[in-house]
């Protein structure tokens, strides 16, 4: 069981994997048509930065959809590409 802020929930196993890799980095999402970007992470494809790896698809749209990253705001239309580990 993973502790955020006050409360505590279960992590689907895929997303308790991948979030040690955002200590020191930030959270890049970026529109895709690929399959893998709509199948599983909602028309988006994740990648760290500054270090520019990919970032498991699946865990980028969960870690963003459950607040588990806090949004930068730097989007054109009042959104947000970049996000920061919690």
């Amino acid at each position: 069981m993973t502790t955020h802020g006050c409360k505590q929930r279960q992590l689907p196993h895929y997303v308790e994997k991948a979030l040690p890799r955002l200590q020191g980095q930030l959270l890049i999402r970026q529109a895709s048509s690929t399959d893998e970007a709509i199948e599983r992470g909602d028309g988006h494809l994740y990648f760290t930065h500054p270090n520019g790896k990919p970032f498991p698809t699946a865990s980028g749209a969960y870690c963003v959809a459950n607040g588990l990253v806090k949004p930068e705001g730097d989007d054109l239309f009042g959104g947000s590409q970049t996000y920061r580990a919690i």
